[in-house]
């Protein structure tokens, strides 16, 4: 199964207080943290929350625009839940407000937007009926975003900049997965408007590389374990944005999802290598750099956002997927080696990679060689290079799927 949808880029979220609000870098919800290379120390611990930060607007502050409404996760009818993308021109101070059942009014999650209004090309109403939502809708007199619930479902909410949206993640409890068969969801980086890094010389285009190792990581991950269920992404060269990306694993409650890209640099590379992340707050140059360029924005907006981070770290879904980088790490290093002996270990890394952030289960992303390291790019034209590199992320996951 395949989605496709807009482009654009993302991150994640929070449980519930009753009321609160966020102003122009109001409160990052997240729930999904890691940390890299060995499983976690007592000193190694993730800072403790930081204070709700809150922003004045400046005087002369123009409105900003509720320009469009993403609704993602939904195309299942059994989806676990669905995930809501509030696009604006500028940046809304706003409230998030949950509010329980009220005669024939469901249980529902309104923002409340401040200096803001929409455009007129928004729908006033969009019915889901899935993943824990009945419906989106606007609302007056005060301006506002309501989502209605379905009965059980729950929300939590954070805003990404550059630009500026506020997403919103609506799950829904369902049956136990005893009997299920596993789901990994394979998410190929970039694609359609967004192509990522490149190699002009060698004709390498990472949207199109990281297809290839998916499709080709999915065959071997179904041939080593015939009742796993693996789904990509995407199949073609689409815009998809990396709201949607996590959306689709979240809504079919996967059981592991893995980002696959490839390397690049602007400065020379002494050597290169293949590199897994998990999600984590870092001060590592090189490691803000990549995530900005993978996530699409400046190193500023990581810097700024990821500092709130912590507060919600998640120590289960961390530990998981620390242990899927780690496995998937020593099997992609091996199976590359066998066809470039000297291909280097880079670890397991941590950085702000929005494309895992919100996920409810084990995440990483891999940055499985160098475009612009001259042997491995070179290596990449081959086919038996990209095989082995793909056989090793299969093997990886399938070794975590075996010792859950």
């Amino acid at each position: 199964m395949t989605i496709v949808g807009s482009s654009r880029k993302h991150a994640w979220i929070r449980g519930w207080t009753t009321t609160s609000k966020l102003g122009l870098f109001g409160l990052l919800l997240l729930a999904a943290g890691c940390q890299g290379g060995s499983p976690p120390k007592p000193n190694q611990a993730l800072p403790k929350p930081l204070p709700e930060l809150a922003q004045r607007v400046k005087p002369g502050h123009e409105k900003a625009r509720l320009v469009r409404i993403d609704v993602y996760g939904a195309g299942a009818v059994d989806a676990a839940g669905t995930r809501v993308v509030l696009l604006f021109e500028g940046a809304p101070l706003f409230h998030q407000r949950q509010l329980p059942p009220q005669g024939i009014l469901p249980a529902r999650i309104a923002i409340e937007l401040e200096d803001a209004e929409w455009g007129e090309t928004v729908p006033v109403s969009q019915l889901v009926e899935r993943g824990g939502l009945q419906r989106v809708r606007l609302a007056t007199p005060n301006p506002r975003v309501v989502l209605d619930l379905q009965p059980g479902a729950s929300g939590r909410v954070f805003y990404l900049t550059d630009p500026y949206r506020i997403v919103i993640d609506v799950s829904v409890a369902t049956h136990s997965r005893r009997k299920r068969r596993p789901l990994v969801v394979l998410d190929p980086g970039h694609g359609g408007r967004e192509p990522g890094a490149a190699n002009d010389a060698l004709g390498l285009v990472e949207s199109q590389v990281a297809l290839d190792l998916a499709e080709l990581t999915a065959s071997r991950l179904r041939a080593i374990m015939p009742r796993t269920r693996v789904m990509l992404t995407r199949s073609t060269d689409v815009d998809l944005s990396l709201e949607e990306r996590c959306a689709l694993a979240n809504a079919m409650e996967a059981d592991a999802f893995v980002s696959i890209h490839l390397n690049a640099s602007s400065e020379p590379v002494r050597k290169g290598g293949v590199t897994t992340f998990v999600l984590d707050t870092t001060n590592n140059r090189q490691a803000l750099r990549l995530a900005a360029r993978e996530n699409g924005t400046r190193v500023a907006e990581v810097t700024g956002i990821q500092g709130l981070l912590a507060k919600y770290h998640r120590q289960h879904q961390a530990e998981g997927s620390l242990t899927l980088a780690g496995k998937i790490q020593r099997h992609t290093l091996k199976r590359g080696r066998s066809v470039l002996p000297k291909l280097s270990d880079r670890g397991v890394r941590r950085a702000m990679f929005y494309v895992l952030v919100g996920a409810r289960m084990p995440s990483v992303l891999v940055e499985a060689s160098f475009l612009t390291y001259e042997p491995e790019a070179r290596a990449l034209t081959r086919r038996n290079y990209r095989r082995a590199l793909a056989d090793g992320i299969a093997s990886g996951i399938a070794s975590y799927l075996l010792a859950r």
